[in-house]
């Protein structure tokens, strides 16, 4: 090497170990953030304002060129093409330097940047919602493959662990504010992006509801996938001042904002975006009651989240717009004035986390199987009265109302007060931590507690196995066998499988099947009062096997799941169950275990039908003794919207 070398091949950069020697020794530390450009949304977004978006991500030690990092790996591999696309390597010194490569539609290397880059975003806002660091099960990566396949398609395969993306020619009549047949990267859609990583994370924290027992499942799904998506706009202050500023404050008339992969609904021939939150301003159950197809069913839960938004953004702003105005709270023609706008958009940004974040710390109260929209309203109030109970922003009733004006309610409550919502509490003072069967959950609680150090060791709890029978969604084949798991969380899930096969009846599971542990996860989450709250969340799990149907080749899968909520202490605050109906219910002479079995005989009676209805509207059906549940999975129901 010599003066004619490039400067660029002169740089040597130290391995990842030796960096990390040199920090602890007193050198210069490593960076917190990584900031990488995206495109406004989508290549037309910015094509069409001129502007880029810049995204502030953890700083990780990306292992190689992809990237390649600890939760999301890049594999640009085109199987249409049969074309390996060279690697971006985002530790390369001249793209530290400016925020990543500019972006383009043309640079593959631009592809592989924005992947990455939203799914990291999306990653850290559910991590910081949730309260704990995210793994993936046995500290394995996540694949974003930027040009999987040509089509009009992006979707996560769970049995591949990969967000696989399309890519296609726009439509030759009505290509919106595209050329005809022009090649559109469903990459390169931020909205998409996000959407399809949000499916894996939500894969990764309730596996079973890959399993379509009701015609909730799915939607909900689909809902928070688009949940996360739209909120992630409001990530960006610059496009919300933009919004505030050209609609005088009313975001709900603001498309942009709020609409869903535009370019891609644009490109295919809608002529709109793919989906809106405000598209539907009907403010009725009917839409809702009629929906069937997991998208527009989602749609619903989703326009009823924003309608929600909406008002408590207009309520937070109120005292601005009285202030601006005299006391009229009426704004005069014209442009706002920037110190208003600038005012109005950290209201707007704020309410929006907030809205999501009510959403997103709902997952530890949900069932571990067969969700319903009714059990997500008991679990985002239950959870966010835990750490707001006095709800001085009325955040809670303006959404719980939102959603009721929509149809979207619990049938097993009578009305909707937080009091009634709330999951109920045992009577029967369960705890983990005490009696013949007690677990030592302090080492859980330590290994946690070390993994919310980012620079620091990680916790030796790692993830548990994942349990019987064909849980992957689709009933292609099963499971894999998992890695082995440490000491640790062998010793801890074998204790509370014990615990809670002395305590099943009380569980809503039948003591004598099988029960599992599908995961423990602590989390410590921020109150009202600014203090943190650490809490356990626990999953069984138990497949009963004798409600099967044993004529058929391969039936669905029949399963009872019970949710804990458990405090530091070992106490069960709360029990989530869906139980099926006892083998002897006869040997019950317990209350709660005669409702349970009452409530696991309607659940199984919904689910037959259920599964009937599927079954019954499959063409399939009629040339395979497969049943239909086995034929569905994120990339059928995306295929069939052409998404």
């Amino acid at each position: 090497m010599d003066e004619t070398t490039p400067v660029a091949d002169r740089v040597t950069l130290p391995a990842a170990g030796a960096r990390t020697v040199a920090y602890s020794m007193g050198g210069i530390c490593p960076p917190a953030r990584r900031r990488l450009r995206t495109f406004a949304f989508d290549p037309m977004s910015t094509r069409l304002n001129g502007r880029f978006l810049t995204l502030d991500i953890p700083f990780e030690k990306i292992r190689g060129p992809g990237p390649d990092g600890e939760l999301v790996q890049v594999i640009d591999y085109d199987a249409s093409r049969e074309k390996w696309y060279a690697p971006i390597d985002l530790d390369d010194p001249y793209l530290l330097a400016q925020d990543g490569i500019r972006p383009s539609e043309s640079d593959p290397r631009a592809h592989q940047q924005v992947v990455y880059a939203v799914a990291m975003s999306v990653l850290e806002r559910f991590e910081r919602f949730m309260g704990r660091r995210f793994r993936w099960h046995h500290e394995q990566v996540l694949r974003l493959v930027p040009h999987a396949f040509e089509g009009q398609n992006a979707y996560f395969d769970p049995q591949r662990r990969a967000v696989l993306f399309g890519y296609y020619r726009a439509d030759a009549e009505n290509p919106g504010a595209n050329l005809p047949h022009q090649i559109i990267f469903t990459c390169l859609s931020s909205d998409i992006v996000a959407h399809e990583v949000t499916h894996a994370i939500v894969h990764r924290i309730r596996r079973l509801y890959s399993e379509s027992t009701h015609r909730d499942v799915f939607a909900w799904h689909e809902a928070v996938a688009d949940l996360m998506a739209l909120f992630q706009h409001f990530t960006h202050r610059d496009v919300v001042l933009d919004a505030i500023a050209t609609t005088a404050g009313e975001l709900g008339k603001s498309a942009g904002l709020l609409d869903l992969a535009r370019e891609f609904g644009e490109s295919t021939g809608r002529g709109a975006a793919l989906r809106s939150a405000i598209r539907n301003p009907d403010r009725t159950p009917n839409q809702f009651i009629a929906a069937q197809e997991p998208h527009e069913l989602g749609a619903r839960f989703v326009a009823a989240v924003f309608d929600a938004y909406l008002d408590a953004y207009q309520s937070a702003i109120a005292d601005l717009l009285r202030i601006a105005t005299g006391g009229t709270g009426v704004l005069p023609p014209g442009h706002l004035h920037p110190d208003l706008v600038s005012r109005i958009a950290d209201e707007a940004v704020r309410t929006a986390d907030r809205m999501l974040g009510m959403v997103v710390r709902a997952f530890d109260y949900l069932p571990v199987v067969d969700v319903r929209f009714g059990d997500v309203v008991r679990a985002i109030v239950t959870a966010d009265r835990g750490l707001y109970p006095e709800d001085r922003q009325h955040l809670r009733s303006t959404l719980v109302e939102a959603l009721r004006r929509r149809g979207i309610w619990p049938t097993s409550v009578t009305s909707l007060t937080d009091e009634a919502l709330v999951w109920h509490q045992p009577d029967t003072g369960l705890n983990l931590s005490r009696g013949k069967h007690a677990v030592d959950l302090s080492r859980v609680i330590l290994s946690a507690s070390r993994d919310l150090d980012p620079i620091g060791t990680a916790g030796e709890l790692r993830t548990p196995p994942a349990p019987e029978g064909n849980g992957n969604g689709n009933g292609n084949s099963p499971l894999p066998e998992p890695p082995t798991t440490s000491s640790v969380f062998r010793e801890v899930a074998i204790g509370v499988t014990a615990w809670a096969r002395a305590n099943a009846l009380q569980l809503g599971l039948d003591p004598k099947f099988p029960i599992s542990c599908e995961g423990i996860h602590v989390s410590y989450r921020r109150a009202g009062d600014r203090l943190p709250r650490p809490e356990l969340a626990i999953q069984l799990l138990q497949r009963r096997a004798d409600l099967e149907d044993p004529k058929q080749y391969k039936p669905p899968v029949i399963r009872a799941g019970t949710a804990l909520v458990v405090r530091a202490d070992g106490s069960v605050d709360y029990i989530i169950a869906k139980p099926l109906p006892l083998s002897d219910p006869a040997a019950v002479t317990d209350d709660n275990a005669r409702e349970f079995h009452a409530a696991g005989k309607q659940r199984l009676a919904e689910m037959t039908e259920w599964f009937e209805q599927l079954e019954g509207a499959d063409p399939l059906s009629a040339w395979t003794a497969e049943h239909a549940i086995h034929r569905l999975g994120f990339a059928t129901i995306h295929s069939e919207t052409g998404e």
